[in-house]
């Protein structure tokens, strides 16, 4: 019987039904974003000075974005020892945590993604047409002498219009450049997070150095029901041994098994 043409639903229903206990993890990823976002917001409006999710910090320790960092130094067309440390603290971050910024501190991923269930699956090319992204940001900075992406970049709409809330500045622009955004992934039928978005692209390439915090299908519960791949905003099969440079860390997998095949594990150096 090829079990790939049968509908998920029909073989989650055929199953024996037992009680799994699943932890909450959409609701801490909720709880974790929005905490973030007030952080800044607060930060903001009392003048604290930690910054925004793209530069975070206080006083010598700063985190910045790695594509921030290579756009401003490609736009200013010199090297700026201080801030390369601190895209530098970025990318070390993301070789350690992949790219669980995308998916439990980024607010793009509550706020895009909504295109429609028959969206298609990623490019067969991704990690090339990433790369291609990544390397267009930041050659039209260089040319155009001004961080281009930095500009309109949705998670600095977002904080500009959380800090423009808390400061009683104006908050429509980023809500009218959101929903721009929005209405492309509709357009072109293409998710921004997974597809589009040259932060996730350039995360998803470090995320290839990044050994910890792995997922899996344990291959004695696994059958090719693809709920994982249908519940994971990154589109990863499990079962087909996938490349996990994409992998967000958001472990819906693991909540969307119906056998709790995925397993996560701390090392994995393959």
């Amino acid at each position: 019987m090829d079990h790939n043409r049968i509908p998920i639903e029909t073989i989650v229903h055929s199953m024996p039904k037992q009680k799994i206990k699943r932890i909450p993890w959409r609701n801490i990823q909720i709880v974790t974003m929005l905490g973030t976002l007030i952080l800044i917001a607060v930060s903001a409006h009392w003048e604290l000075g930690l910054g925004t999710f793209s530069s975070f910090g206080g006083g010598p320790f700063q985190i910045q974005c790695p594509l921030g960092v290579a756009q401003v130094m490609a736009a200013s067309q010199e090297f700026i020892p201080a801030l390369a440390l601190a895209g530098l603290t970025g990318v070390l971050l993301t070789i350690i945590l992949g790219r669980a910024f995308c998916g439990w501190i980024c607010p793009g991923r509550w706020i895009f993604n909504r295109a429609p269930r028959t969206a298609p699956k990623p490019w067969a090319t991704r990690p090339w047409i990433q790369s291609g992204i990544v390397a267009g940001v930041i050659g039209l900075s260089w040319v155009c002498h001004n961080p281009v992406f930095c500009i309109i970049c949705p998670v600095g709409g977002v904080c500009r219009g959380a800090i423009g809330l808390s400061t009683g500045g104006s908050w429509l622009p980023s809500v009218g450049w959101l929903g721009a955004i929005i209405g492309v992934e509709w357009l072109s039928r293409r998710s921004w997070c997974r597809d589009l978005c040259p932060v996730g692209a350039l995360l998803s390439r470090i995320s290839v150095l990044n050994p910890f915090l792995k997922v899996r299908a344990n291959a004695a519960k696994c059958q090719p029901c693809l709920a994982c791949m249908k519940k994971c905003p990154e589109g990863i099969n499990l079962g087909k041994n996938p490349d996990l440079s994409t992998c967000t860390k958001c472990l819906a997998c693991q909540s969307a098994c119906p056998r709790s095949g995925v397993e996560i594990t701390l090392w994995n150096c393959k």
